[in-house]
């Protein structure tokens, strides 16, 4: 069976990523990487609430895995503006503990959310192009960074999978309050755009 290792956070874009891998028939394991952001509390309990609905329906997605990076933060202040969602190297530290991780397991197919939206250099396709071959070389093997909704809006990721996963448990947002979305930061408002399509 094949196997593939979806970076998941149990947002929209990576909740559809487990069921669109689930029904191409690959083994799914979902990984959610810590960096140490005061949101990732109740986004990795959103994650779970997410994940165990979607292996209800589809018994070839796995439990999670939970890996942390000591990484350098910058401190953080609540983004206003798209640019400043920017979480520098962000994706080179996701994909090369993501292939380290898959490598242990003998996964060697990486799955990333990204719809290469953002302004970021990192988003670009290209740039994950660029990785893959660095990987690679790196792990002596061939090693694919995929991201299948690569230039589509939120609006039609969601319009494909909305109905597959649990919208409502899904969480995108970088100031929760009690667990739940505040309503007011880039990201919810992004989420919230994007459902006014359904």
């Amino acid at each position: 069976m094949k196997k593939v290792l979806v970076l998941f956070s149990g947002g929209v874009e990576s909740s559809a990523l487990l069921v669109y891998y689930a029904k191409r028939d690959y083994l799914v394991f979902p990984l959610y990487v810590r960096f140490g952001y005061p949101w990732e509390e109740f986004e990795l309990k959103s994650a779970l609430r997410v994940l165990s609905f979607v292996k209800n329906r589809y018994p070839n997605v796995k439990s999670l895995k939970i890996r942390k990076i000591k990484a350098v933060l910058r401190k953080f202040r609540k983004p206003k503006r798209e640019k400043e969602l920017e979480i520098p190297m962000r994706n080179l530290l996701l994909c090369t503990l993501g292939a380290q991780l898959g490598y242990s397991l003998g996964i060697y197919r990486l799955a990333h959310g990204s719809l290469g939206l953002y302004p970021f250099a990192d988003s670009k396709r290209d740039y994950f192009d660029e990785l893959e071959e660095v990987i690679s070389k790196g792990l002596g093997v061939k090693f694919a960074i995929e991201t299948p909704f690569y230039g589509m809006h939120k609006s039609e990721v969601l319009k494909l999978y909305g109905k597959e996963i649990p919208l409502e448990l899904t969480l995108s947002c970088i100031s929760p309050t009690h667990g739940k979305p505040c309503g007011e930061c880039v990201k919810c408002k992004e989420r919230k755009e994007a459902l006014s399509f359904l």
